[in-house]
């Protein structure tokens, strides 16, 4: 029983992602290649090899050709349900697995985080969900490819907390923020503080990571000053955790998307000729 649903389930996601996102370009600019690349949090380097390579290339195949890094710290600590309710970004049945990665970077044990990260460390974009606008996701990497300024400006808002809770950019945080200190009066009871994902507009914290081949890295040296597309993901080889892998798979095709699009330079650049890009200077600090 359990084999065939876990073959229905592959036919089905296999289905569905044989449609892909829409990503364009909205830009004429020549512009400098996307870092995208994965952390898989699994028990060790090899059952992390294993669930990227024959699980979701093979079996789901994905057709997935960027780079992965591996937290192999990876623990379980409950079982995941097949129905959860979700407060903040947290379950409210409690953590399912803790992992070095995930703790550092307060991701709350949640199955698949998709992050975009500037040239100098700062989260700019974060999403738990895969119902994230593709356009405007596509539209922050090229604004921070760009280099807009000299200071890496986007003009995508993520709107209000309460439609912020899947993606979130920090320019939505910061127009909310804005917003709370002007005139306008918000009884939230202290709720808002939880909607905003710690680390938008601020550097990621580093983390100690392997390589597929088990030589050591982090997850600095990985970005390497360079605008990044960030998967992080579990590849625990548990078996329960292959029933829970759709939201998964759905971001690590958006990973291919962006990899496509942006690094491999497929997409088509626009109409619109950006004057005030400087995508081989440095991006001045803060």
């Amino acid at each position: 029983m359990k084999k065939r649903i876990l073959t229905t389930t592959l036919i089905l996601f296999a289905l569905v992602l044989n449609s892909s996102a829409q990503m364009e370009r909205y830009s004429s600019n020549p512009i400098p290649k996307l870092n995208v690349f994965g952390v898989a949090l699994s028990e060790n380097v090899e059952s992390a090899n294993k669930m990227f390579n024959e699980f979701f290339k093979e079996k789901m195949r994905l057709d997935l050709n960027y780079n992965y890094v591996i937290d192999p710290t990876y623990k379980k600590l409950k079982d995941q349900k097949a129905l959860d309710i979700s407060l903040f970004g947290k379950s409210v049945s409690g953590k399912k697995f803790e992992s070095k990665a995930d703790s550092m970077l307060e991701l709350n044990a949640n199955l698949n985080t998709l992050l975009i990260v500037d040239r100098q460390k700062r989260v700019r974009a974060f999403s738990q969900v895969v119902t994230m606008d593709y356009d405007k996701m596509a539209r922050i990497v090229e604004e921070l490819l760009l280099n807009i300024d000299g200071k890496e400006l986007i003009t995508i808002d993520s709107e209000k907390p309460d439609e912020a809770i899947g993606w979130q950019t920090d320019l939505g945080k910061e127009n909310a923020d804005k917003k709370k200190d002007g005139n306008t009066i918000t009884i939230d009871f202290g709720a808002s503080k939880n909607y905003w994902y710690k680390y938008l507009g601020q550097p990621i914290p580093n983390v100690e990571l392997k390589k597929p081949d088990g030589k050591a890295t982090s997850l600095y040296d990985e970005l390497n000053n360079k605008v990044s597309v960030i998967m992080v993901f579990v590849a625990s080889a548990e078996e329960e955790m292959q029933y829970f892998i759709g939201g998964t798979a759905f971001m690590l095709n958006l990973g291919k998307e962006f990899y496509e699009k942006f690094t491999l330079g497929k997409a088509e650049p626009g109409d619109e000729f950006v004057k005030n890009a400087v995508p081989d200077t440095q991006p001045e600090k803060k």
